[in-house]
């Protein structure tokens, strides 16, 4: 099997080219997975969203 990441090169060393990299990963992806996908992020967000801020200076805009 061929590892694409070692074949991208230099394509995914810009902005744009990793921003197209990102893009044609999830669009290989199935709907499953895209959904599992959204699913995970939100239990992430919420994981993130319950944590203590640790500045003190931080304030909510």
């Amino acid at each position: 099997m061929v590892d694409k990441a070692a074949d991208a090169g230099w394509e995914t060393a810009t902005w744009e080219g990793s921003r197209r990299a990102q893009l044609r990963a999830a669009l290989a992806l199935t709907v499953r997975e895209r959904l599992q996908a959204v699913e995970e992020l939100a239990e992430l967000a919420q994981r993130l969203a319950e944590m203590p801020r640790s500045d003190p200076d931080f304030r909510d805009s």
